[in-house]
């Protein structure tokens, strides 16, 4: 058997007509790349599995439970035989030839270790998730309540590098989980996602393991590539639980990459941020329902 160019890797949840879309886009990159394309479903309980299945090129695993973001990638990264892996998305959608575009660059700079397009929505616009810096919370405060499109400075900015013109290619901090292309290689000798991370985080986290490794994680917006969004989020979920359920994800990722009396402290103070929001939600949902 053949070792392929490419593995790519796609952990989907309750997205079947994303996927599909997902997979017609990979479909049309298959003349100029060869692929592995592994599907690893988290219980998604409805025709997801089918729509996945229903691509005989494309290797199906179901799972009986969401094991969440990271393990279900780990899984199939374990046993991924591509040269490069690229974790990708249901909820994108590729122009044809892009994958080879991003794997010559990949190949041309064995520096890199990690390597993203420009991720926009369906208009055009940025995903600005897709280049960004260690997330502070003040950065991350400013992100969520949107303040970052008022405060001009680098330090309320950080989170997604504002800062910096989305056009131009340069070295980050994070990119989106949404879309990443490794080496193989890098990435075994890194490791795949932290599995304490069961959504939000991990994509972070990686990241900043591959420049602790000595690789450049780079953004590379040659290349766009549409990324609809929130189509692998929790059912149902609103986006004021998002931004909570991050806040709380946020802790254990501090405590881990800001060991020490600061780190503690902020990553209770993230927690905090969470529980509040959470409480928040709450109220709001039950004076919904009392005004029905």
């Amino acid at each position: 058997m053949s070792t392929p160019e490419l593995s790519v890797v796609i952990v989907s949840y309750r997205c079947a007509e994303l996927l599909a879309e997902c997979l017609d886009s990979l479909d049309a990159n298959r003349a100029d790349v060869e692929m592995e394309v592994m599907v690893v479903d988290n219980a998604s309980g409805d025709d997801t599995v089918a729509v996945a299945r229903s691509y005989d090129w494309v290797d199906v695993e179901a799972l009986a439970d969401n094991v969440g973001f990271a393990r279900a990638n780990n899984r199939a990264m374990d046993r991924s035989r591509g040269r490069a892996v690229l974790v990708l998305n249901p909820d994108t959608v590729l122009p044809a030839s892009s994958l080879r575009a991003c794997l010559d660059y990949l190949w041309a700079h064995p520096d890199i270790g990690l390597l993203t397009p420009k991720l926009v929505d369906r208009d055009g616009r940025l995903d600005r998730r897709c280049h960004r810096g260690y997330p502070t919370l003040w950065s991350s405060f400013c992100y969520f309540t949107t303040l970052d499109r008022h405060l001009k400075g680098p330090r309320s900015r950080w989170y997604t590098m504002g800062h910096l013109p989305e056009d131009q290619p340069t070295d980050v901090e994070s990119v989106s989980g949404a879309f990443m292309l490794m080496p193989a290689d890098a990435m075994r000798r890194v490791g795949g996602f932290d599995e304490q991370f069961f959504m939000y985080a991990e994509d972070i986290d990686l990241s900043l393991r591959f420049i602790q490794a000595g690789y450049r994680v780079w953004y590379w917006p040659v290349v766009e590539v549409v990324h609809v969004g929130a189509g692998s989020n929790v059912a149902g979920q609103r986006p004021a639980a998002a931004n909570a359920a991050y806040f709380r994800t946020m802790a254990p990722f501090i405590r881990k990459h800001q060991p020490g009396v600061r780190g503690a402290v902020t990553a209770l103070a993230a927690w905090s941020a969470g529980e509040v929001m959470l409480a928040a939600t709450e109220v709001r949902r039950r004076l919904g329902r009392g005004k029905a």
